[in-house]
């Protein structure tokens, strides 16, 4: 069929209603052009928000656990370095030397040391929440409150949520031979923590492992399960 001039004419160089001039074809194919451009933009920065929003979540999700652990093997550490200089039964240790140079200022220094890390260490064992965990908090609590009245012979009250408060005049007042009895040697309340203590900081170490482990297979999953990243870009 032949195509009138004016027809094609028309259809390739038409004005719009504003009286500005452009090809009417042309015009067509880049709406439609654009339609499909900004189609496909839409759908690929939904897809990488998605993706974004995946890996950020993971992510932070590791990155707020593997803190938590961290903190407590820090401290749960700390607690078995203070408990373990005040166990100490050894010529040089703490005691020995206090009887030595008359002074308990170390001794008192590494009670209000060790009780600080002690409660930080209770209050990560209460955010992690887990059954393991728990039964830390449960074994740790029961030897405080055995030891409550020991403990405030040294000016070291217990609370009701298992943390220990310390009375600086009280500490430091208290005879050489009372804070031995509490705090030093093998049965001692020191000695008797540090080894919940220990094993707190092993399972501290042994849970940002995990952690870690888990959630790069989640983030992997997560991008499987959600299509090929560059499936995006096709």
């Amino acid at each position: 069929m032949r195509i009138p001039r004016n027809y094609s004419s028309a259809l390739l160089s038409g004005r719009n209603r504003t009286g500005g001039s452009y090809s009417l074809l042309q015009s067509a194919l880049s709406r439609s052009s654009k339609g499909r451009r900004l189609n496909r933009s839409a759908q690929l920065l939904s897809g990488l928000q998605r993706k974004n929003n995946i890996f950020s979540n993971t992510v932070q999700g590791t990155a707020d656990k593997q803190k938590l652990y961290y903190n407590m093997k820090y401290h749960a550490g700390q607690v078995c370095e203070y408990g373990g200089r005040l166990a100490d039964q050894g010529k040089t240790s703490l005691f020995a030397k206090a009887k030595e140079n008359g002074s308990n200022a170390e001794i008192v220094a590494n009670i209000k040391g060790m009780v600080g890390q002690y409660n930080s260490m209770l209050a990560n064992l209460k955010e992690s929440g887990t059954r393991t965990d728990n039964n830390y908090l449960s074994q740790l609590n029961s030897i405080t409150g055995m030891n409550s009245s020991e403990l405030a012979s040294c000016g070291v009250t217990r609370k009701t949520d298992g943390t220990l408060v310390v009375d600086d005049e009280k500490l430091a007042a208290a005879d050489l031979a009372t804070l031995e009895k509490v705090w030093g040697g093998r049965s001692g309340f020191a000695s008797r923590v540090t080894l919940w203590a220990d094993s707190v900081e092993t399972t501290a170490e042994r849970s940002m492992e995990a952690q870690a482990s888990s959630s790069y297979s989640k983030l992997f999953n997560n991008y499987g399960n959600s299509g090929n990243y560059f499936n995006f870009f096709g």
